[in-house]
């Protein structure tokens, strides 16, 4: 095994574990909103972990675990005044129109 493919692999282990921590800490979250008869919520994502929110294999790892429910990343205003600031969040949903 050459070292690209050694390191190709632990990349894909790190992405899938963070997947998994992130699926863990997100479903007890997704019920309370889903109990206050929410449908979608919007998650921050910090800049430490924004290479791995934008990886297909965190997104797809995160679809299977999480059922049927919709994560997409995407960037929003930070504030109405200031437009060209914006953040990347998660746009986590579960209602019919998923």
């Amino acid at each position: 095994m050459t070292l690209k493919e050694k390191l190709f692999i632990e990349s894909q282990e790190a992405l899938i574990n963070k997947a998994i921590s992130f699926a863990i800490n997100v479903e007890p979250v997704l019920v309370e909103e889903a109990k206050k008869g929410r449908t979608a919520i919007v998650i921050p994502i910090g800049e430490e972990n924004k290479h791995i929110a934008s990886s297909p294999i965190f997104i797809s790892a995160v679809h299977e675990l999480l059922e049927g429910v919709k994560v997409e990343v995407s960037r929003i205003s930070v504030n109405p005044l200031f437009p060209g600031l914006k953040k990347d969040v998660f746009n986590v949903s579960w209602g019919e129109s998923n």
